[in-house]
């Protein structure tokens, strides 16, 4: 059946309707504007005809989908790792925040309404699959077309084309695990160690940020942990009586950090233990040196202020492994190795 007139402008509502596509023949008409079809798309195994004018429009709804889930995951991306650098101070709520904003900006142009042109049903697909298996068609002559064949039902449903498939979420998402970690990369950790015995007043750039008790003993939950934006730093300890010393540190990105101020008594070295096959290579001991007693670890600490758990008989079966403990003891008590 051929139908050479085209639809009126005003078409408020959808046809959706419940058929087996495998027994069907397809109008031949465009199934949106009603015009001669010159190709066609497929939608599961139903074959919709479309004029060229039409099939440009409906194979355009994939293409913004795509460009519009790229551009929310590379916006995500670029924001997560680049912001922390550009607003070292902000929080990391507020910093998720922005990055969650930025993936949904792209998502957000995708859903904005589009009208069809006058005299087409549909502003890209006019046929399109519902959630619950029913075949969407934007214009209510195909509809009636298909239903007359298989003799189905045909509903009136508010118009609602596909705008938003699930996929597109994976911007969000990106956005959900790489704020945190673009976050915390360039807010790198540092331990803070009062081996003094009065309690220290911490400061960073003139900001106050904690208060320590002395721990002189090694001890694993000795001393504080806090996150700082990284780049160079003024790092100020403060006594009880006012008497305060500075520090200029340069933190790294994705580093850990350590900072004892007042302990130039006091040595500190990386221990490293061995396990199943490396066993027999033996342990190895690397001293940390200098005097403005702040240090950028040079290897991922395991064990924090106590001795790597002692290896057992060994087994060439074991792949092995390598445990790395930070140490400090007094000068006068600390390996030879270790001593400056």
């Amino acid at each position: 059946m051929m139908l050479s007139t085209r639809r009126p402008m005003t078409q408020p509502s959808m046809r959706a309707l419940r058929l087996d596509p495998a027994s069907l023949v397809t109008p031949d008409f465009c199934a949106c504007c009603g015009a001669p079809p010159a190709s066609s798309e497929r939608v599961g195994e139903l074959i919709v005809p479309y004029c060229v004018r039409c099939l440009r429009h409906a194979s355009a709804a994939t293409t913004r989908s795509l460009a519009a889930g790229l551009s929310s995951c590379l916006v995500a991306f670029c924001l997560a790792l680049a912001l922390p650098l550009a607003w070292p101070s902000a929080s990391l709520g507020a910093h998720c925040a922005v990055v969650l904003a930025g993936s949904l900006l792209p998502l957000s142009l995708r859903a904005w309404p589009r009208r069809p042109e006058p005299g087409h049903a549909a502003a890209e697909r006019a046929v399109w699959r519902l959630a619950d298996g029913r075949l969407a068609c934007a214009e209510p002559r195909f509809a009636t077309a298909l239903a007359t064949q298989a003799v189905a039902e045909v509903e009136s449903l508010p118009r609602a084309e596909p705008r938003f498939p699930s996929w597109l979420l994976v911007g969000p998402l990106v956005a959900a695990i790489g704020a945190p970690a673009g976050w915390l990369f360039h807010h790198p950790l540092v331990r803070v160690l009062n081996l003094t015995e009065e309690r220290l007043n911490i400061d960073v750039d003139g900001r106050p940020v904690l208060s320590l008790e002395p721990s002189s003993a090694e001890s694993p939950t000795a001393g504080a942990e806090i996150r700082m934006p990284s780049g160079s730093h003024e790092l100020g300890s403060t006594t009880a009586d006012g008497r305060r010393v500075t520090t200029r540190a340069a933190l790294q990105s994705g580093a850990i950090h350590l900072f004892a101020p007042g302990s130039p008594k006091h040595c500190f070295w990386l221990e490293e233990t061995r396990y199943g096959r490396e066993q027999g290579e033996g342990e190895g001991l690397v001293p940390l040196t200098g005097e403005a007693r702040f240090w950028v670890l040079p290897r991922q600490v395991d064990t924090w202020f106590a001795p790597n758990p002692r290896p057992a008989t060994p087994d060439a079966r074991s792949s092995g492994g390598l445990l790395v403990a930070l140490r400090q003891a007094p000068c006068a008590l600390a390996p030879p190795e270790a001593r400056p």
